[in-house]
């Protein structure tokens, strides 16, 4: 009698390991298996006021630096991996990692901003720059033709306005300005039309 219940409480035993045993192998099974790292992506779109470009990456762990080919900064990742930045002109940026042991050494940011990387042209802003500098360019004519406009670049702005701004100021001012065959004003300096 003693001799049936201790095969049936080894019996018992030997069936609970093996299903704890199996259970038990499959959790570090589970565990072990490396857990899939999500991409990290950046994006470079124009900023709402068309005054330069937004960077918006995600998937990323701190610490990290952005760099446009020129500088290089640090970037605030948040918690989420995610970070948001704004800069006046569009370059072909990249996301650094800072230590050699983080995923996604350097992630290149994809450019949907409708312009080249690097070339500053973006025509919606070089319009707005131009309008902008005709009409200063005119004020300033009609001021003082001895000096032309001069940009306030107090505001930030992209490379595109202010070149159209200077092209657009210079237009106005040569056509409301006389100038002479060294470069100087002729007559009074006013405005086309006022001197003869």
């Amino acid at each position: 009698m003693h001799r049936r219940n201790r095969n049936t409480l080894l019996s018992g035993v030997l069936a609970a390991s093996v299903a704890l045993g199996g259970a038990a192998l499959a959790v570090p099974a589970a565990a072990a298996a490396p857990t899939a790292v999500p991409a990290a992506s950046c994006t470079v779109t124009p900023n709402p006021q068309g005054e330069g470009v937004v960077i918006t990456g995600e998937g990323f762990t701190a610490p990290r630096k952005l760099n446009d080919g020129q500088t290089t900064d640090p970037l605030t990742i948040n918690a989420d991996g995610t970070f948001r930045v704004e800069r006046p002109k569009n370059a072909d940026y990249t996301v650094l990692a800072v230590e050699e042991t983080q995923n996604f050494v350097f992630v290149n940011c994809k450019d949907a901003s409708g312009q080249k990387p690097g070339t500053g042209v973006n025509k919606k802003d070089y319009n707005k720059g131009y309008r902008d500098g005709l009409w200063a360019g005119r004020k300033a004519a009609r001021t003082d033709c001895d000096e032309p406009a001069q940009p306030d670049k107090s505001k930030m702005r992209s490379e595109s306005y202010w070149n159209g701004w200077t092209a657009g100021a210079q237009a106005a001012f040569d056509k409301w300005c006389h100038t002479g065959s060294d470069g100087g004003p002729v007559g009074s300096g006013g405005p086309v039309g006022s001197t003869g």
